[in-house]
């Protein structure tokens, strides 16, 4: 897979490939990454559930009732909740976040809005090693899409740099505003949170579709029916007397299958061949054929790819993502309110990152907002020493 190995020379590509023609840097060897990411997560049960349960976590209860109600898009109707749910969705899933942002007169931010990662890249960098556009496609793989870009200057709220945007722009009303953008790591791009085991999850998907495959055309509940040949061979083919005994086979096996009942339909075999004997197990024979599904082939596989998967986001405790109903209820409410709170800790500096992120853009929003504070989903008992100041 020509794409899942680009995936993973990314790591050691501190600089990504500029793209001389459209004006980017590509983000993958094959400016594919954010794409692969997305679909590896959404084609892996376990990714998908981890990618959701941290982004849950980092957004949390948000900022309160009252502010969470807050409308940042007025186009969109997006309020203040919303919005932080979108980022937190894509810092668990790709590190990082673009998010487009649009002014008024009065150099205030108007609107705001999480941009879809795969469709945004990092332009070139100016003489002071600084990238001062973001490039926007719908679609990097496809060749039509890749004529109609977007370009947009990266986030700078000065009134200066923003006024003289606009007059650039010849005027408010075809003025692209900003996009900002936040990533994780060092690089120009971010890796994924799933980044070492985009193999494992690719591997979940796969075990999934061969469970599948043998469960459509294994051999599964199958019933094999073998009886004499029910044509004399003697005959030719467009005689009455043959058809008369083909039209008596064919009901033969419709007669069968309705025997064996009708979520067998498919699974009857029927085969004809010569018999010595008179007795009736030696006109006919029903033999049941056992499956050949092996339930236990990639159990040991599938445990140690999701055991890898969850270290990915940030060592998601196991109950809190897969557990069979006798597990679940059978572990007492302080384990899985440790688990809880031991997996909010792990996704503590994801959340800071966000509140660092909303209150840099809500100080200079139309109706600013400081000092915003995220409501954590679990709330911590602390001991009755921590309470009175003892150590």
């Amino acid at each position: 897979m020509k794409g899942l190995a680009s995936a993973f020379i990314q790591l050691f590509n501190k600089l990504p490939k500029f793209d001389k023609k459209l004006g980017i840097h590509n983000n993958g060897v094959d400016n594919n990454y954010p794409e692969l990411v997305e679909s590896l997560i959404a084609n892996s049960v376990t990714a998908l559930r981890c990618k959701n349960l941290m982004a849950g976590y980092i957004s949390a209860k948000g900022f309160g009732k009252d502010l969470n109600k807050t409308i940042v898009h007025k186009g969109k109707d997006t309020t203040l909740l919303q919005f932080i749910q979108e980022i937190a969705d894509s810092l668990a899933e790709h590190n990082g976040v673009f998010i487009h942002l649009n002014y008024n007169g009065a150099f205030e931010i108007e609107d705001m809005d999480v941009l879809p990662f795969p469709q945004c890249r990092v332009g070139k960098k100016d003489d002071n090693k600084y990238t001062g556009k973001v490039i926007i496609c719908d679609d990097w793989l496809d060749a039509k899409a890749k004529k109609t870009l977007k370009v947009i200057d990266k986030y700078n709220p000065l009134e200066n740099v923003i006024k003289t945007q606009v007059d650039k722009a010849k005027g408010w009303d075809k003025y692209n505003g900003q996009v900002f953008y936040f990533k994780f790591g060092k690089y120009i791009y971010p890796l994924s949170p799933i980044h070492p085991c985009l193999e494992d999850a690719d591997s979940e998907k796969r075990a999934a579709i061969y469970k599948n495959t043998s469960l459509r055309k294994g051999f599964f509940g199958k019933t094999l029916v073998v009886t004499k040949p029910l044509i004399d061979d003697t005959l030719e083919k467009g005689d009455e007397e043959y058809k008369d005994q083909e039209k008596a086979r064919d009901d033969f096996r419709d007669t069968i299958k309705k025997f064996v009942g009708s979520e067998n339909v498919d699974g009857v075999l029927h085969v004809e061949m010569e018999f010595e004997g008179d007795k009736l197990e030696d006109e006919i024979l029903f033999k049941n054929i056992e499956s050949n599904i092996d339930d236990k082939l990639f159990q040991f596989t599938e445990n140690s790819v999701s055991d890898n998967i969850r270290m990915c986001f940030n060592n998601v405790p196991a109950t809190l993502i897969k557990s069979s109903d006798g597990s679940l209820f059978g572990a007492s409410g302080g384990n899985i309110q440790a688990m809880k709170e031991f997996y909010q800790d792990q996704t503590n500096d994801e959340r800071m990152i966000l509140e660092e992120i909303v209150n840099r853009l809500m100080s200079r929003f139309k109706k600013p907002q400081k000092g915003l504070k995220i409501i954590p989903l679990i709330k911590v008992q602390e001991n009755v020493d921590q309470q009175n100041g003892n150590s």
